[in-house]
């Protein structure tokens, strides 16, 4: 079985060594030629020796791939196969430097802002070539005391929302749940005057840095004051969606303070429940 498989081995190694024998004598025999050629001139002999160089070197590759063209196209398959798994297992990896690539290029935030991507939603404390690693903020705008780390490769793969690029006052999404048989226009009536107590020392300033926004990047800015719109969230619900001004850090007691002033206004019975109660107003 070993003669099997080196006999082919050593007659291409046969032909190597005919073939370098042949290409020497080759080379001896036109120099030979051109040394002992009178009516050549000096330049006319370098310009022939440097094309049988050139030629040779050519016929010898052509030569040696053809002696070990079946070992070359194993070679060449491996290499294949080999850059391929090489592919696979560092698509990751490239990604995420493309990524950590397009984010400091693109400048999308600073460190100390809050982002949101792929559900991931925290401050930036720290950024390396392969991931972001950010301090955790739940859905009341409060941290959870988590670290949450991600890979680069979100940001060439995922929207990516800074929170925090408006400035120190920043817009806000406050929705409140009541029912459709009850005094929607009332509970909208009073979720609009506890917006404006809550946040009147807010507006003005706001509306400034928004107007300076506009100038910097040739955009629209929406109104500071508080605005509500219905929105339909299912037969017997109405949801009250809240846009209000607040500053930078400050969104989770601007937003209790609303809540608050609301629940105090608010008409009475309360027109607000939870959905799939038996009692809620409407479905007795």
């Amino acid at each position: 079985m070993p003669e099997f498989h080196l006999a082919p081995l050593r007659l291409e190694l046969f032909y190597t060594l005919v073939a370098v024998a042949l290409f020497a004598g080759a080379h001896f025999a036109i120099g030979w030629l051109l040394r002992r050629e009178s009516t050549m001139s000096r330049e006319q002999k370098l310009r022939a020796a440097v094309f049988w160089r050139h030629a040779s070197f050519l016929i010898a590759v052509l030569v040696f791939a053809f002696i070990w063209r079946e070992e070359l196209r194993v070679a060449a398959l491996s290499l294949a196969a080999m850059a391929v798994a090489l592919v696979i297992a560092g698509k990751e990896l490239l990604t995420s430097v493309l990524g950590y690539v397009y984010r400091t290029t693109s400048g999308t935030f600073r460190f100390g802002d809050v982002i949101e991507i792929n559900n991931v939603r925290g401050e930036v404390i720290n950024q390396t070539l392969l991931a972001t690693t950010v301090l955790e903020v739940g859905d009341e705008h409060q941290f959870t005391g988590r670290v949450v780390q991600f890979p680069n490769s979100f940001y060439v793969m995922h929207p990516l929302k800074n929170l925090s690029r408006v400035g120190r006052y920043q817009l806000g999404i406050l929705t409140v749940p009541v029912a459709a048989a009850g005094d929607v226009e009332g509970a909208k009536h009073a979720l609009e005057e506890a917006a404006r107590g809550a946040t009147a020392e807010f507006v003005v300033p706001a509306a400034a840095a928004l107007r300076a926004l506009e100038g910097a990047h040739f955009v629209a800015a929406p109104s500071t004051e508080p605005r509500v719109a219905l929105r339909m969230s299912g037969i017997n619900e109405v949801q009250l969606v809240l846009r209000y001004s607040y500053p930078a850090g400050r969104r989770m007691a601007t937003e209790q303070d609303i809540l608050c002033r609301y629940l105090a206004r608010a008409p009475k019975p309360p027109c607000y429940y939870l959905p799939g109660s038996a009692h809620a107003p409407g479905l007795s």
